[in-house]
């Protein structure tokens, strides 16, 4: 049975307190940093940045970016102890009793499937209500006006087959910013702020409201406007909305799973982002496994001069160019570049076959 051994009890002491000690100091000093650039922002019109809040966003900052801290934190950690257990003949004395490296290794590999499956409960439950939360508390604290442009114009569909184009939803306020009630091709609204009431089950109503219609001419002229006008006729449809204002990167495992498109042969660019999306979350959290079995050869190698430094330097390029080729492979797949189960998959294939066929060659 697992931990029933001395030397693995040594082994997962050893690699938990220099686990948690980076883990400590890493985001400890990303706390640091992210706080001093942001702290003007979060106190601007007198908001004031409550403590309990101040732990609530770092949490969540802690739950978007767990995804590349714990494989760091990983990688790091395999290699200065299997290093330091080389370096210290501790392998050698144990392999000396009858013990081979594959079984050595196992406490770090069921600490590299522990994490992976924690991963998968963090995709799952945690990262959308961080998500959701980290984007509420930037929209009100944030000083980065709206309506800079930068933003893709969204567009939904009402139930009575009218669109609203929109150019951002502001989730503290609960509003889409910027939007147009197109009711017919000569009839519509300007909004600058629109306000669904879905959630609430009331009347949808809007700020700073603009009536055109088009003239004998051709011409959009405005009839009439107001400062509030509230839009009875206006039937929004929840579910419609909801996946409209949340983006991909936000839903759960089990959500993008039930967003699954029927027909893989002809995707939309929302069909494809959402493939991509489940496909990407999928991977992505084999990489704490890839963190201890791809460098652990390099590190069980017994030589005179262990290359440490070369190590260190060759593992966190490798996963740094991971991370980039898994992002740049998202992209190709939500532009249909390639096939979205390709462009994910084959590099996930790639290091999945280059780590085990390394790691079983150990004896």
């Amino acid at each position: 049975m697992f931990l029933t051994s001395i030397w693995e009890r040594y082994f997962l002491k050893e690699f938990c307190k220099v686990f948690f000690l980076f883990i400590l100091c890493f985001y400890g000093l990303y706390v640091l940093i992210d706080y001093s650039n942001h702290s003007t922002s979060f106190h601007h019109h007198h908001t004031e940045f409550q403590w309990k809040e101040f732990f609530l966003y770092y949490f969540g900052e802690f739950v978007k970016r767990a995804e590349v801290l714990i494989p760091f934190a990983l990688l790091i950690t395999t290699i200065r102890t299997l290093c330091s257990l080389n370096v210290h003949n501790e392998l050698v004395a144990l392999m000396s009793s009858g013990i081979s490296l594959r079984t050595l290794m196992r406490p770090f590999i069921f600490l590299g499937l522990f994490f992976t499956l924690l991963l998968y409960l963090n995709t799952q439950f945690f990262l959308p209500d961080a998500l959701k939360s980290l984007r509420h508390i930037h929209d009100a604290h944030s000083r980065v006006k709206r309506g800079t442009g930068q933003d893709a114009v969204q567009h939904l569909v009402l139930e009575d087959q009218t669109r609203v184009i929109f150019q951002s939803y502001d989730s503290a306020d609960e509003s889409l910013f910027d939007a147009y009630w197109l009711r017919s091709i000569d009839d519509l609204y300007r909004i600058k702020h629109l306000y669904p009431n879905s959630n609430a089950g009331g009347t949808p109503y809007g700020q700073l409201v603009e009536h055109l219609v088009r003239n004998k001419e051709g011409e959009l002229v405005e009839t009439e406007s107001f400062d509030k006008k509230a839009f009875p006729e206006m039937h929004f449809n929840k579910k419609a909305l909801f996946e409209t204002i949340t983006p991909v990167e936000e839903d759960s495992l089990t959500g993008l799973i039930e967003d699954f498109p029927q027909n893989k042969e002809d995707l939309t660019e929302k069909e494809a982002s959402i493939l991509s999306a489940l496909y990407y979350k999928l991977a992505m959290p084999w990489l704490c496994l890839f963190a201890i079995i791809g460098p652990a050869p390099f590190c069980l190698r017994f030589t005179r001069q262990l290359p440490i430094f070369f190590i260190y330097a060759c593992s966190i390029f490798a996963l740094v160019a991971y991370y980039l080729v898994m992002e740049s492979a998202m992209l190709l797949g939500e532009r249909q570049v390639f096939a979205p189960i390709w462009a994910i998959g084959v590099p996930f294939g790639f290091v999945f076959f280059v780590c085990m066929w390394k790691f079983l060659k150990l004896r």
